[in-house]
């Protein structure tokens, strides 16, 4: 009796088993958003305004240092309290300079969030539709430092990359 019982419990455990890995898919989300045609505009499009700011930044900052370079020359020639203006100029400049910066490296990630959401979205729209249609109910991000140890699994990535016409 416990010999049959034990192998009933052998046999169910061994079909669990084997059911959950045809269940169970595993694709890289870095690498198929990589792949997105969208992806490289949308790179293109933040690679451009981050030279337009970094440029308008430099502006400011040349202008900043000629001030700077002013001021010092000028510094002995003048009363302490106008010197003492002037730092207190140059020190809002810098002030400003660096909320400026802070501005633009926040910009930038809202930019990003904006233009790569979609993107996302899209990605994992291709995946659940090619896991869908290879029957799967789970697919795992295999992408580096998702936590995902072994992936044993079926690969979809050469799935994904037929569904985007490569």
């Amino acid at each position: 009796m416990k010999f049959k019982h034990l192998a009933f419990l052998l046999l169910l455990t061994v079909s669990s088993i084997a059911s959950a890995q045809g269940t169970v898919a595993h694709v890289n989300m870095e690498e198929v958003i990589n792949l997105m045609p969208q992806t490289s505009q949308a790179e293109a499009e933040l690679n451009r305004l981050r030279q337009a700011y970094q440029r308008d930044f430099e502006t400011s900052y040349r202008e900043y240092q000629a001030k700077f370079v002013k001021y010092e020359d000028e510094e002995s020639t003048l009363s302490p309290a106008e010197n003492e203006k002037r730092k207190s100029d140059l020190e809002l400049i810098e002030r400003n300079l660096a909320q400026t910066q802070q501005n633009i490296e926040k910009q930038i990630a809202e930019k990003r969030k904006v233009l790569f959401d979609p993107i996302k979205q899209q990605a994992r729209d291709l995946v659940t539709k090619v896991a869908d249609n290879l029957g799967f109910l789970y697919v795992l991000d295999s992408s580096k430092d998702t936590g995902l140890v072994m992936a044993k699994g079926k690969d979809l990535m050469s799935e994904v990359k037929r569904a985007l016409g490569m």
